[in-house]
């Protein structure tokens, strides 16, 4: 893959840095950040747009100022359409849609700044075989001198199309920052960083998808957000910039390192019961006990102690809610929740995980309803979530976790099937920590959950419960674990989510 010719290009890099309302503080990185990837994008080693064809909007005062050059840009452009925007965001309206401000913009009036679906609009519009957004923009109401955010995921709704690419300096609820004292932003700091040094053991040249995880891979050293792509029909291969630090010999085959450091998980053991009508079950605590030990070693996961919440024998639900809660406040890559226990069913005939004060007579109110803790991961900002369950009926999660984006579901029996025991361990909990400790000979150096599923039935004899997966609204299958096995396949296609 080469860099394009560009002659057909266009760039409108807009910055709004100076403000009229004293609510929105004047943010000057907003200068530098345009004219810095401005330098990148004309740089002819790096890239090779022509200095004519990239235009700077400072300090846009109307919205036509935005507008009319980006208009221009999308009427003229063949190959590639990039538009950059940085300064304040705000959210406006009923539906808190995403407005760019302008210098005359008030955070309450709505009508002082641009809509961001008009650009949107013209953007879509675009003949340009490839079209690049980028915002590194603020959220009004939180605005401060060092504060910046945006609105990704309507971002990521407004230009859902084919043939383009965008790429936010943050998730929908994080707040970007442009820190005092340095010349950039942080992200897009870090953005033309990446673009200038290049990417050690990457290839001749640096498509957008590379610029984004090495961005993100470099702000996960930092306490700042990370920021988030969307790629429509491969727009996300278009090779940007040439790499600075290609060399052929440098290019491996290795995997990237998996990076569990924003990711959550909370690991259940429900052991003990006070009702006589339920005998306890020792197998399920040193359940939770290997589990925990398998996410914590470095081989198979690598989460870090105070990012693995471990509970054994919770005394009531609410001790089972109150970790999963704020678990899932934190999280950002992936939250995996384990549970081995008893389970029943409800009169409705929906599941419910069961704890110490659990009485079946009284389920109603001291039952763990599985739609519950489906209700609190609905609130979740992870991007990818895993519930594991070795409970009785465990299939039955898939009713009610339909509503939670991004879902696997791996569970020990199916809809009507007891989970068994095996000694000192659930059967199914035994068979998925061989897996894991042992991995798959032939698959990748990283395992995504639907490997791990594979390779348990596989082993499964024809008299045990069958494992049961479900994917709820998955966008794209990820690996979430090491491959421990010592005959992996370092060429076989993976695709990592969380990488260093």
């Amino acid at each position: 893959m080469t860099i394009p010719p560009y002659t057909s290009a266009r760039a409108v890099l807009i910055g709004t840095a100076v403000y009229a309302s004293p609510d929105l503080e004047e943010i000057p990185h907003s200068y530098r950040n345009i004219r810095g990837l401005a330098a990148v994008l004309t740089d002819a080693r790096l890239s090779g747009f022509v200095s004519k064809n990239v235009t700077y909007v400072d300090d846009p005062h109307k919205p036509e100022d935005i507008m009319e050059p980006i208009t221009a840009a999308a009427a003229e452009a063949e190959d590639v359409l990039l538009v950059y925007y940085s300064g304040h965001g705000l959210l406006a309206g009923d539906n808190s849609d995403l407005h760019l401000s302008l210098t005359g913009s008030q955070p309450d009036a709505p009508w002082s700044s641009l809509p961001f679906s008009y650009l949107a609009t013209v953007v879509r519009q675009a003949k340009a075989t490839t079209k690049i957004v980028i915002l590194d923009c603020c959220y009004s109401g939180r605005a401060h001198s060092d504060l910046m955010a945006d609105e990704s995921q309507l971002v990521k709704n407004q230009l859902a199309v084919e043939g383009l690419y965008c790429l936010t300096s943050a998730p929908e609820t994080k707040r970007s920052k442009a820190p005092k004292g340095e010349r950039y932003s942080a992200f897009t700091g870090h953005l033309l960083t990446t673009m200038q040094e290049g990417i050690p053991g990457a290839g001749p040249v640096l498509r957008m998808t590379d610029l984004y995880g090495e961005v993100r891979s470099r702000m996960r050293a930092t306490a700042f957000p990370l920021p988030e792509q969307c790629n429509k029909k491969d727009a996300g291969a278009f090779p940007l910039v040439r790499n600075s630090a290609y060399s052929p010999a440098a290019v491996e085959l290795l995997p990237p390192e998996l990076d569990f450091s924003r990711s959550r998980a909370v690991i259940i053991g429900s052991g003990t019961y006070e009702s006589e009508e339920l005998p306890d079950l020792p197998s399920s605590r040193n359940d939770a006990l290997k589990i925990h030990e398998a996410l914590l070693d470095a081989e198979i996961f690598g989460f870090k102690p105070e990012h693995c919440v471990l509970v054994i024998d919770p005394a009531t639900p609410g001790e089972l809610f109150e970790p999963l809660e704020d678990a899932v406040e934190e999280a950002e890559d992936v939250f995996i929740l384990y549970y081995s226990g008893h389970s029943t069913l409800s009169s409705t005939g929906h599941l419910e995980f069961l704890t110490r004060a659990t009485r079946p007579d009284r389920l109603a109110s001291t039952g763990a309803p599985a739609s519950v803790i489906a209700g609190i991961l609905e609130r979740s900002r992870a991007r990818e979530h895993v519930v594991i369950t070795d409970a009785c009926f465990g299939g039955r999660l898939a009713d009610a976790f339909s509503s939670v984006s991004d879902c696997y579901i791996l569970s020990g029996a199916g809809r009507h099937r007891q989970a068994l025991v095996d000694g000192t361990h659930g059967l199914f909990t035994k068979r998925l920590l061989t897996t894991l400790r042992t991995g798959i000979p032939g698959a990748a150096p990283h395992l995504n959950l639907i490997d791990v599923f594979l390779d348990m039935q596989r082993h499964n004899d024809d008299n045990q419960p069958t494992p049961c997966l479900s994917l709820g609204e998955v966008h794209q299958i990820r690996c979430l674990l090491r491959n421990r096995s010592e005959a992996t396949n370092p060429s076989a296609p993976h695709s990592c989510l969380m990488t260093a």
